[in-house]
């Protein structure tokens, strides 16, 4: 690894340290944390996924040496158990949503923006303390970066044509579908026609806890989902507009560290 990568991870961003009864967040500034946030990744990703290319490799990629890591650890064990990887506009102009959207309205518009991706938590932590704790992590990031706008990639487990097409109608129908910046999927991450016509409906869907709390606190959905064949699932562009995040929510997670 070279010089100057190994000082990157060791000289967070915008560095924090936070300690909860249970467990300690904070942005990750050690060579075995980086080491554990992608074991731990890899790990989960190719078991719940079932990405068969990751059973023998790692879920690393350029992203994760021009990004802050957020980790949380479990202090009774010591073990990492949820993980957060940020890339901020301040720092980089990099981001992993542009492999499947076009982005470019968005990102040259005013504002600092925070992208979140690679969200993972250990199985058995699901539960709303970690996820809260996350957020939390995310919110002060936000506030030491004066960030603007928070967005990423936000995945729902299915295949489906006809379920990405109800999931659209029921989205637009709550309100949380926006269109500005006509935002689209690039054409490699569309549908094709066989797809389409070949496609079975899922009855056991559920939308993952992550993206419900993204709506929760305000975000919208931008445009129609790209298709990740390779994690065998939809990815819809989420925006949260910092500005417009519910009160209720900004009351819960705003804290200082």
């Amino acid at each position: 690894m070279e010089k100057a990568v190994l000082k990157r991870i060791f000289e967070p961003y915008s560095p924090f340290e936070y300690n909860h009864p249970r467990y300690s967040i904070k942005i990750l500034d050690q060579i075995v944390e980086l080491k554990e946030v992608i074991e731990l990744r890899s790990r989960i990703f190719a078991e719940e996924y079932n990405i068969e290319g990751l059973k023998n490799q790692m879920d690393i990629d350029e992203f994760d040496f021009v990004c802050d890591h957020l980790i949380i650890k479990d202090n009774q064990t010591g073990k990492l158990v949820g993980t957060y990887r940020i890339l901020c506009s301040k720092f980089t102009n990099k981001f992993y949503s542009t492999n499947e959207f076009e982005l470019d309205a968005f990102l040259k518009s005013d504002g600092i923006k925070l992208e979140l991706g690679r969200a993972c938590i250990e199985k058995n932590y699901r539960k709303g303390s970690v996820l809260s704790l996350l957020w939390r992590g995310v919110v002060q990031y936000a506030i030491r970066t004066k960030a603007d706008y928070l967005f990423g990639c936000s995945s729902v487990k299915t295949e489906s044509y006809i379920n990405a097409q109800n999931l659209n109608e029921a989205f637009s129908r709550e309100g949380y579908s926006d269109h500005q910046w006509a935002i689209t999927p690039k054409k490699e991450y569309c549908f094709t026609e066989f797809e389409k016509n070949n496609s079975n409906y899922d009855f056991d869907l559920k939308i993952p806890s992550l993206l419900r709390s993204y709506l929760a606190a305000g975000a919208k959905i931008y445009g129609e989902p790209a298709f990740d064949r390779e994690f065998h699932c939809l990815d819809y562009l989420t925006i949260l507009k910092l500005d417009e995040l519910k009160v209720a929510f900004e009351k819960r997670y705003n804290y200082e560290c």
